[in-house]
């Protein structure tokens, strides 16, 4: 049976180090969010952008994919808010998450993690320099619950799902050679210099 999955791009942060709406800059002549986009396009069955209600009228003159706020109830409480919002929206098998500030994410590397589904887990997440990529990885809609109860107890970590959930752990160098890939831009100086401003990976 086809499993179905909800791309989705999380752009609700603040943007505070970067002074702006990380969204909205250029790279390449494009905004960043698009290329997030662009990275989910080919194995998405559908498209969503979470924001923040500041952005959201920016980004309904920009694209017609589908802008949501989080959902009330948890409105402001981060990534996981947007995870659980999608999966009230959505009726999908899984939730492909990606940040909007990845501008170097290519379609190649998500079709590489599509392809570690394996419906007796519950998340699908590359491990980077040994570390988790919880915003860069796939949940199962079955955890729509589990989400609730964390952030009806005030926890908003995604670590805190990760501890909680069946997670099949994915090595990055499986899924991309080049670092670039998972680098977010986070600074002006960042998003202006690149590499010479990046922090060094350990």
């Amino acid at each position: 049976m086809k499993r179905t999955i909800a791309g989705v791009v999380l752009a609700g942060g603040q943007s505070r180090r970067f002074g702006r709406p990380k969204a909205f800059a250029l790279h390449q002549g494009a905004p960043f969010f698009t290329w997030s986009v662009a990275a989910l396009d080919p194995i998405a069955d559908e498209l969503y952008i979470v924001s923040h209600p500041s952005l959201i009228d920016e980004f309904r003159r920009q694209t017609d994919i589908p802008v949501l706020l989080d959902v009330e109830r948890y409105r402001g409480c981060g990534p996981l808010a947007g995870i659980y919002t999608v999966m009230e929206q959505s009726r999908a098998d899984w939730v492909f998450v990606l940040p909007c500030d990845m501008p170097y994410m290519r379609r190649e590397v998500a079709e590489r993690l599509r392809s570690y589904i394996d419906p007796t887990f519950d998340a699908i997440v590359p491990l980077h320099g040994g570390r988790p990529e919880p915003l860069v990885a796939l949940y199962h809609r079955r955890l729509s619950h589990l989400i609730a109860e964390l952030l009806d107890a005030g926890e908003r970590r995604m670590a805190a799902l990760l501890d909680r959930a069946r997670v099949r752990y994915v090595d990055a160098k499986q899924l991309a050679g080049d670092e670039d890939v998972w680098r977010n831009v986070n600074t002006e100086e960042e998003y202006r210099y690149g590499r010479e401003f990046w922090p060094k990976q350990t």
